[in-house]
C-alpha cells in the first residue's frame, strides 16, 4: 500500500507534468504562405492553428486587398460581409475550420512579445505586460465613455503547487446601463529567455516571447459587454483596447457564433481584423 508521502509525491509529479507542456518557440521568419494572423499566433506557440485557403471570388474584395495588412474592424462590423460573404460563403471554409483537439481554436489568448528595452530585467516582465492591458483598457473605457476602473490589479494567484499567475480585472458600465469589463491572467513561468523578435512583429528588437502554447498556462484575456448588440459592443471594445497596445501585443479571438450573426477566428491588430485566410491557388 503506497505511504501518504509516497502519495503526495506523485500528485506533485502528476501536477508538474500537467502544468509544464512542451514549450514551441513558433515561427520566427515570415511565411508567405499563411496568413499575417497565422503568423503572429504561430510566433507565440499556438502551433494547432491553421490558415483556410478560399477561393478569390469568394473574398470580398475589401478583404482581398488587405490580407497582409488587416481590414478595419468597424468596415467589417458595419457592412453586409459579417453575415452574408462570411457567413455564407466562406462557410464551412473560415467558420467551422479550426477543431483541434487541444482547444487553442476555442479560446481568447494574449499573442504577445516584451521589447528588453522596456523593461529592468526578465523578472519583471509579466508585470510590464500587465501594466500595458490595463492602461490600454482604461484608455478604451475613456474613449467609449464606460464609467469604472481597476478591481484589482496584478493579484497574484496560485494554481495547484507549482504555477502562479497574476490577474488583473476592470470593469464599468455605459451611460445606457450596459456593463463591460476586461479580466487579463498572465503566468511569468511562461515568458522565454531574451531572444530576437520576430521583425514581423517588431523590427530590429531583442525581448521576451509570452508563450500560448499550453492547454492551462496561456496568457488569456477576457473581455465583454452585456447589453444590446453584446457582439457588437464586445467588438467595438476590443478594438478600442487593441488600438492602445504596444506595437507587439495583440489578441487572438476565436469563432464566435451569436444568434445569425457569425465572426470567424481572427486577430486584433491595432483595431485592424486579421484572418486566418489565404488565397486558394
Amino acid at each position: 500500500m503506497r505511504s501518504g508521502k509516497s502519495a503526495l509525491l506523485a500528485g506533485a509529479l502528476l501536477s508538474v507534468s500537467l502544468l509544464s507542456g512542451c514549450a514551441s518557440t513558433g515561427v520566427t521568419q515570415y511565411q508567405d504562405d499563411h496568413s499575417r494572423a497565422w503568423n503572429l499566433t504561430h510566433s507565440v506557440g499556438m502551433t494547432k492553428l491553421k490558415d483556410s485557403a478560399v477561393p478569390r471570388d469568394q473574398i470580398p474584395s475589401a478583404v482581398l486587398d488587405t490580407l497582409g495588412a488587416g481590414v478595419d474592424v468597424w468596415y467589417f462590423m458595419d457592412s453586409q460581409i459579417l453575415n452574408m460573404d462570411f457567413g455564407n460563403a466562406f462557410g464551412l471554409g473560415l467558420i467551422g475550420m479550426l477543431t483541434r483537439p487541444d482547444g487553442q481554436d476555442e479560446r481568447s489568448s494574449i499573442v504577445a512579445w516584451i521589447p528588453k528595452d522596456d523593461i529592468a530585467s526578465r523578472d519583471v516582465a509579466h508585470l510590464w505586460l500587465t501594466d500595458q492591458l490595463k492602461d490600454a483598457t482604461l484608455k478604451a473605457m475613456e474613449t467609449l465613455e464606460i464609467e469604472g476602473g481597476v478591481e484589482f490589479h496584478n493579484k497574484r494567484v496560485k494554481l495547484l503547487f507549482f504555477a502562479e499567475s497574476f490577474e488583473t480585472t476592470i470593469s464599468g458600465k455605459k451611460k445606457d446601463g450596459t456593463k463591460c469589463g476586461a479580466r487579463f491572467v498572465i503566468y511569468p513561468d511562461t515568458i522565454s529567455d531574451l531572444q530576437p523578435i520576430p521583425d514581423f512583429v517588431a523590427k530590429n528588437t531583442q525581448g521576451y516571447r509570452v508563450d500560448a502554447g499550453h492547454e492551462i498556462k496561456y496568457p488569456r484575456n477576457e473581455i465583454y459587454c452585456h447589453g444590446k448588440d453584446p457582439i457588437k459592443q464586445y467588438v467595438e471594445f476590443t478594438t478600442e483596447i487593441s488600438k492602445n497596445l504596444p506595437e507587439s501585443v495583440f489578441f487572438y479571438d476565436p469563432r464566435v457564433v451569436y444568434k445569425d450573426t457569425k465572426i470567424p477566428p481572427m486577430v486584433y491588430d491595432h483595431g485592424k481584423a486579421l484572418f486566418f485566410l489565404v488565397e486558394k491557388d
